[in-house]
């Protein structure tokens, strides 16, 4: 079916610049793919009064959800044909209103509510053409906005070569089809001239007209004025008509509608046929003549007399001047309009029960009751107003709908959704039987679920169906029950009588066979039945609510059954040897879990509504195979709650619908997922939520598809399951799709078959065919031997914390452990060198630039207090002054080679090595530098204005003398050790070095200190009391302020 642009107005005109709206997904360019789905059948109806149904010579058509069914009968044979138009479907022919002017444009369908402010347009507007509005930039697709509506009404003409059809809902269409064509999808006219559900429509006995009647709340009844050769329409009158009316039917040239307390006759009076004239335009200064107004449709109502207060049903024209109406109370009353007087209606009979439908063949009239009532009647004496008793009286146990007589047949729809073709004479429910009689079932009650059968199975069927009040159908592909039978469904006594059953039949699932069926119900009550003898084998209250789901796993050796419920369990059972099923484990879940797989013989996977997906392990005991159990395995969160799941045939990838509109996949083995893709239409614009997914092979290939349904918009989908593209979507349904199964009766033959709460099933045949190659983005075939390795995908592992925790570490004590991992962030080998290098002051200067240092001797700065400078320095800035002592570089301690020796490569690295290993929490190394930042940091308020207590002074100088002395004798330690461990050997010339440079910096800065915040009295008694300086032959008092100054860093 193709898609085609909406049929409401536009707002931009063909030669608008606008290019058509890309799709959401430009990159991804979709593959070309043959149609695959096609409607070959439709089984049940959705008929619901004889509006819904019409005969004709040899054909007759009846309502079946959003499409319409004509059958053909030929003797015993017949076919069927199948008519429906997407929502945005364009007609052959546009509607064309009549010339007065009105809303509608004349190549567009007009708006709904137009007529009610109908007005006649200027000369102008009336005579130029409107835009053409088809190329404008909208989509191309229909959405879930445009809901597919149910067909409620339909017409067959009397010549045979044109259907009507209207529909339910706001802004129906009413739609014509030629029926010289097979199957089709595109209308010949589309008319959207109705806002609220068309009621009835009706052909002319001429075919030269066709009536539309809205409902009660639409209020309007429009007669369109059909072209006998292309079929195109035109609106040629209109008149409001609020009434509830339940039918319409022709009468000569009088159209009469009928319903509650309600009969009424609309004359049809044709004017002056106004010869076409030479279009004339603005510029030969002439003015277009105006046109003729419009003109109602007059009518007027029949006098009812005695039925007054009836609700009439149906109704029946004989010849141009008389028609029979029957009531809902069993009545059957005769209007006679032939002396063109004041009509008035007549009762003739009353029969005593609901009428429903009524017919005539030859000298006989024929109606149907309600409840199976089946009356014959004498045409003559019932035009004559003198009845006769009934020729026949029969009663059938299903009530009536709809009735018609072919040219050879009878054709008659009842209450269980079936339609029968008897022989011309024989009259339904008599205790003869027919032998020309052709059935075509229907389900009778609305269907909850469909599963299907293997090819050898008991019933000769290919899948069945089963509804809420336990009734179960087999059924095979030409749409005929095999088999019927009914599942026990408990009932709990709620003491009212009018309420509805509480307990309903929600799930039935069968073996391959068709031998043991097991179903579960509302009530959480599991059955396993045996389907030959009926048998219960077993019957338990498996879950304290409704029982979602069941699934059966047939292996060589054993069956395992497990289902689950809305009380977030799934109970698990298995067959014995003896043919015994018993219950082995219950599986709690912290929510409603919404399907239940078996893929293999020791796997069971379990979505639930708290996102999600839960892979358990069936094992044994040794020498007990009866004895089972499921052991948690694995659990995948998923993106969002599932709806549905399947499992491809080798058992390992799942696909998972989520309520976010996608598809994913995942690995069974690692749980990781592998894929995903969004649930979009062929345009890419809107996306749906599959439910009931099925998985499934193309023909002669590797590469598999996906088959599911989807609720949002009634339609059946199908996606490639590797790239995710969108292959092909078909609807038919107007309610709830329930279920959908496919069927593969050999590689080439697939069908598809659906059902709904429409009381449909409709059986659609699958020709997939895998798109070219050059089309097809990403390839998920086996690598091909002569890729190249660089084309491939990297190589990925990553091995998450739970298969990690797998891994046991060794507890062996002499294994060799890593130490712990110190907190304190590890200084960078290179960063004392580099900041050594990058914080030297520049004023500072060597004694003697051009001599090279000695070995072994670090390079002394003068200091800022010192005598020995080459000549006056530029003055320096309070920064350069701040960062004037530093820590020593890596030369200074003897780390790097000097110029005068190049020790080894290897040398150095184990140096350095060891530098980098004295670093950590903790070590003496990490002390001293710790120490050297609080020196550094109280250097730098020293430099304040604030007063020091001359105590803490004082220990502050002895706690300097002391550290002194400490490392003094840690140099003396590591003299005496060099021999030993050279590695760790402190040389004794560094620090030397470093005390010398140093301390005298540091004595200096205390004594200006201490000159500016103390008086002459207490300097006297502090150089007195102050050992010797490092100048006087103590270098190693000084040494302490000078290693712990510069160790920390410059100030």
């Amino acid at each position: 079916m193709a898609s085609t642009p909406s049929n409401r107005l536009k707002l931009t005109p063909s030669n608008s610049p606008f290019l058509p709206r890309p799709s959401r997904s430009p990159i991804r360019s979709r593959p070309i793919y043959d149609t695959c789905l096609s409607l070959r059948r439709v089984v049940g109806t959705t008929c619901a009064s004889p509006t819904g149904f019409d005969a004709v010579h040899s054909s007759f058509a009846y309502i079946a959800g959003g499409a319409v069914v004509v059958v053909d009968v030929s003797g015993e044979h017949y076919s069927q044909r199948f008519y429906r138009a997407r929502p945005s479907a364009v007609p052959v022919f546009a509607v064309t209103p009549i010339s007065s002017g009105s809303s509608s444009t004349p190549n567009s369908t007009p708006k709904a509510n137009d007529s009610r402010n109908r007005a006649a347009h200027s000369p102008r507007d009336a005579h130029y053409p409107a835009s053409d509005w088809s190329d404008s930039p909208s989509s191309k697709t229909w959405t879930s906005r445009e809901r597919i509506k149910a067909a409620t009404c339909l017409a067959l003409s009397r010549d045979g070569r044109y259907l009507a059809v209207g529909e339910v809902g706001y802004s129906p269409r009413v739609l014509i089809f030629s029926l010289q064509d097979a199957s089709s999808d595109i209308p010949l006219v589309s008319i959207s001239e109705h806002t609220f559900g068309v009621k009835t429509v009706a052909w002319s006995p001429d075919t030269k007209y066709l009536a539309s009647l809205g409902s009660a709340n639409d209020g309007f009844l429009y007669l369109w004025k059909i072209d006998p050769r292309t079929g195109a329409a035109k609106l040629f009158q209109q008149n409001r008509c609020t009434s509830h009316v339940k039918g319409m039917v022709w009468m000569g040239s009088n159209l009469l509608t009928f319903g509650v307390r309600h009969v009424k006759a609309w004359r049809v009076e044709e004017g002056p046929v106004i010869s076409p004239t030479k279009q004339r335009f603005a510029g030969d200064g002439s003015f277009p003549a105006p046109l003729q107004a419009q003109r109602p449709l007059p009518g007027r109502n029949i006098l009812l007399g005695v039925m007054l207060e009836a609700t009439f049903s149906c109704a029946l024209a004989i010849g141009d001047s008389k028609v029979i109406i029957c009531s809902e109370t069993g009545s059957v009353c005769l209007l006679d309009d032939t002396n063109n007087k004041q009509m008035k209606l007549a009762k003739v009979l009353d029969l005593g029960f609901h009428i429903s439908c009524i017919s005539a063949r030859n000298e006989n009239v024929y109606i149907g009751g309600k409840d199976g009532q089946f009356v014959v009647l004498a045409l003559d004496s019932v035009l004559d107003g003198n009845p006769d008793p009934p020729l026949h009286t029969s009663q059938s146990p299903d009530g009536l709908i709809a009735m018609g007589y072919l040219a050879e047949n009878l054709v008659t729809i009842d209450s269980r959704r079936s339609i029968d073709i008897w022989s011309p004479s024989y009259i339904p429910a008599s205790p003869e039987e027919d032998v020309n009689h052709i059935p075509i079932p229907g389900p009778g009650d609305p269907i909850v679920g469909i599963q299907k059968l293997s090819e050898t199975n008991s019933f000769g069927a290919s899948f069945f169906t089963w509804s809420a009040s336990g009734l179960v159908h087999t059924w095979n592909l030409d749409g005929m029950i095999t088999s019927s039978f009914n599942i026990p469904i408990e009932q709990i006594d709620t003491g009212s009588v009018e309420s509805d059953p509480i307990n309903q039949l929600a799930v039935v699932r069968a073996t391959g066979d068709g031998s043991i069926f097991i179903t579960g119900d509302k009530l959480g009550v599991l059955r396993i039945i045996h389907a030959a003898t009926k048998e219960v084998l077993m019957e338990t209250k498996a879950h304290s609510s409704n029982c979602q789901d069941i699934t059966i796993y047939e292996g060589n050796s054993k069956v395992l059954v497990a289902s689950c419920g809305r009380d977030r369990t799934a109970q698990l059972f298995y067959q014995q040897s003896t043919g015994v099923f018993d219950h082995f484990q219950t599986l709690e879940f912290g929510s409603k879990v919404v399907q239940v797989l078996i893929p293999s013989d020791d796997k069971i996977l379990t979505c639930s509504l708290d996102r999600t997906l839960q892979i358990h392990d069936l094992v044994t005991k040794d020498g007990e195979p009866d004895v089972m159990a499921a052991i948690p395995l694995r659990v995948i969160s998923l993106k969002a709650s599932p709806s549905s799941m399947t499992v491809t045939p080798d058992a390992k990838s799942v696909f998972v619908t989520q309520l976010d509109r996608s598809v994913y996949q995942y690995d069974l083995s690692t749980g990781r997922q592998t894929g995903s893709f969004k649930c979009n239409d062929e345009g890419g614009l809107e996306s749906v939520v599959l439910e009931s997914l099925t998985y499934g092979h193309f023909a002669d290939s590797d590469f598999g598809f996906l088959l599911g349904i989807s609720n949002t918009d009634k339609s059946v989908r199908i996606y490639d399951a590797q790239t995710g593209f969108f292959m092909d979507r078909e609807w038919g349904h107007t309610e709830a799709i329930n279920g959908v199964i496919m069927i593969e009766s050999d590689e080439t033959s697939r069908k598809v078959v659906s059902v709904g709460e429409d009381g449909t099933i409709m059986i659609w045949a699958l020709d997939l065919q895998e798109p070219t190659g050059g089309l097809r983005i990403r390839d998920h075939s086996p690598d091909k031997t002569n890729s190249l390795t660089a084309a491939r995908p990297p190589l990925r592992r990553v091995l998450s914390k739970a298969e990690l925790a797998e891994f046991q570490r060794p507890t062996s004590s002499s294994e060799r452990r890593s130490p712990p991992r110190p907190l304190q962030r590890r200084p960078s080998k290179f960063h004392l060198a580099t900041s050594a290098a990058i914080r030297t002051p520049v004023t500072e200067k060597q004694n003697s630039p051009s001599s090279p240092i000695a070995e072994g001797t670090p390079s002394r700065r003068v200091s800022s207090g010192g005598s020995s400078r080459s000549g006056t320095p530029p003055p320096n800035s309070p920064k350069d002054q701040a960062r004037m002592f530093r820590r020593p570089s890596l030369p200074v301690l003897n780390l790097t080679p000097s110029t005068s020796t190049a020790p080894s490569r290897n040398s150095n690295k184990s140096t350095l090595s060891s530098l980098r290993g004295s670093y950590g929490f903790g070590s003496l190394s990490m002390t001293t530098e710790q120490t050297c930042r609080q020196l550094r940091t109280y250097r730098k308020k020293l430099s304040s204005t604030d007063s020091i207590n001359p105590d803490v002074l004082a220990q502050l100088d002895a706690e300097l003398r002391l550290t002194a002395a400490a490392l003094g004798e840690r140099a003396i330690r590591s003299r005496s050790n060099q021999g030993c461990d050279p590695s760790k050997a402190v040389s004794e010339t560094m620090l030397s070095g470093l005390l010398d440079q140093y301390s005298e910096r540091l004595v200096s800065m205390l004594d200006e200190k201490l000159r500016l915040r103390l008086s002459d009295e207490e300097k006297d008694a502090l150089i007195r009391d102050r050992p010797r300086t490092a100048g006087e032959g103590s270098s190693s008092s000084a040494s302490s302020g000078v290693l712990f100054g510069d160790m920390g860093g410059s100030v």
